[in-house]
């Protein structure tokens, strides 16, 4: 057999697979179908239901995730918004498109998603409770419309799903050409600090009815004052963010009925996922921002499109620069030539014909691994707090780079909760990963666009940064 002949004709057929998959997905008009983009700031994989939560906390979730596919490991590029947000549009690294600290701004030769999008025809649109993804830091790239909320309706520093559930059904109903498809982008901002949740949430959690009791536990969360936390405060914290978790899976049922009384999701690509996630002292870190460990980096991953069998798991992991790309692929558009993602496309249907005689061939031929997903984080312009400069994943084994002392590696396998580290040095046996992480680094380091001029802070948006728990 000629093993080499054979893998090429395979990856011929899973190309022509994947475009059948495409296409079975258009209906008979051949209308392409809109995309609804959801991310749910700060929310960590392990909270949902279908990750493995008994809680109980997101059974709106857990029913798309049984209508559609759920990626078992999906992964942040970042354990922060901007560079996160940043990578999701453009399909590349931090350390490629720049976008690294709070004064950065997305460069204008960067390609992203929306303009993809609306260039293929379609009306584009954008809601966002995070304050920092705004035009004038280059993510409405785009984006013919877009609403950033500075503030709560209460004046809180966080604003509240059904601002944007409103503000997009109105959009969504005003529009003159209903027939025209449309790339909807929402960004919540429900489970990320301080966690207010309202009231029905506070009683079914059992949580302290005392308003005061909450707001000193997120005081000194947000000033970043973690060693006066006790370990009541850091329980009461961890309830609180999953009390938050269920009011934006009930936030989200209340969109789909509106999105479906809109006929909006008749003909959609849906996917929700998070930008990072939240520690609450597995590693004694809180919040994000700070690490790559499991509970700041990986993140949920559901899609749905039309035609697609539910109740699909992907273990493979993956990253969120591949989701630019899989949105491409699933509406019949060309792929772009700086996204350095990939279609996940091929990996929606295990039971097919292409993917079983891929994993005939691999079993003889053998076949190109998964590739190796990366995260990263870089230094604010002022200081540097971060424990970890990049994270190196060819799953179950992960690389940390510390800021300070040598790489570790887990077998997330045999230690999914990263407490058994083996350390690596350049060299030995063993430092694969090392060596791999490093010529990966370089690589992007020559495709990284140029260092672009800082975008200034004033006073108002210092003040806002910090009273959702940052340190500008």
């Amino acid at each position: 057999m000629n093993l080499s002949r054979v893998a090429a004709w395979l990856s011929a057929a899973a190309l022509i697979g994947a475009g059948g998959l495409v296409a079975c997905r258009r209906p008979p008009t051949g209308a392409p179908p809109n995309v609804v983009l959801i991310v749910l700031d700060t929310l960590r994989a392990d909270r949902l239901g279908v990750y493995g939560n008994r809680r109980g906390l997101t059974p709106f979730l857990d029913q798309l995730a049984a209508r559609g596919t759920r990626f078992a490991n999906a992964y942040a590029p970042s354990s922060w918004t901007c560079p996160s947000i940043a990578s999701l549009f453009t399909s590349r690294y931090p350390s490629q498109h720049r976008v690294t600290t709070f004064e950065s701004a997305l460069g204008a030769d960067e390609v992203t998603l929306a303009e993809r999008l609306r260039a293929d025809g379609y009306a584009t649109v954008g809601f966002t409770a995070n304050f920092r993804i705004v035009e004038s830091l280059g993510y409405t790239q785009g984006f013919t419309d877009w609403t950033a909320y500075f503030d709560g309706a209460d004046g809180g520093p966080k604003p509240r799903g059904a601002m944007l559930r409103a503000d997009s059904v109105r959009w969504l109903s005003a529009r003159t050409d209903p027939s025209r498809p449309v790339f909807l982008y929402l960004q919540y901002m429900e489970p990320h600090m301080p966690y207010e949740p309202p009231d029905p949430y506070l009683s079914r959690f059992g949580l302290p009815a005392s308003a005061a009791v909450r707001a000193a536990a997120n005081e000194k969360l947000v000033a970043m004052r973690g060693d006066d936390l006790s370990e009541d405060d850091v329980a009461l914290l961890e309830s609180l963010y999953d009390a938050e978790t269920a009011a934006v899976d009930e936030e989200l049922r209340l969109l789909f009925a509106e999105l479906e009384r809109l006929g909006v999701l008749s003909n959609a690509v849906v996917l929700i996922t998070a930008d990072h996630g939240e520690e609450f002292r597995e590693h004694g870190f809180l919040a994000h921002g700070l690490t790559l460990f499991e509970p700041a980096i990986r993140v949920p991953l559901v899609l749905l499109a039309p035609g697609m069998r539910g109740g699909t798991v992907v273990e493979e992991a993956v990253s969120l620069i591949d989701l630019a790309p899989t949105v491409l692929d699933l509406v019949g558009a060309a792929s772009e030539p700086r996204f350095v993602g990939r279609s996940l496309v091929p990996l929606l249907a295990p039971d097919s014909v292409v993917a079983r005689l891929r994993a005939s061939v691999a079993r003889f031929a053998g076949s190109p691994p998964p590739p190796d997903l990366l995260s990263e984080l870089y230094p604010s312009a002022a200081f540097d707090l971060r424990a970890h400069q990049a994270a190196y994943l060819r799953v179950p084994q992960k690389l940390l780079l510390p800021t300070v002392g040598a790489p570790e590696q887990y077998d997330l396998s045999a230690d999914p909760g990263e407490r058994h580290p083996r350390t690596v040095y350049a060299g030995e046996s063993g430092s694969e990963l090392y060596t791999a992480l490093q010529r990966r680094r370089e690589a992007l380091t020559r495709d990284a666009a140029p260092v672009g001029t800082p975008v200034q802070l004033d006073d108002a948006t210092r003040e806002k940064l910090r009273a959702l728990g940052y340190q500008p």
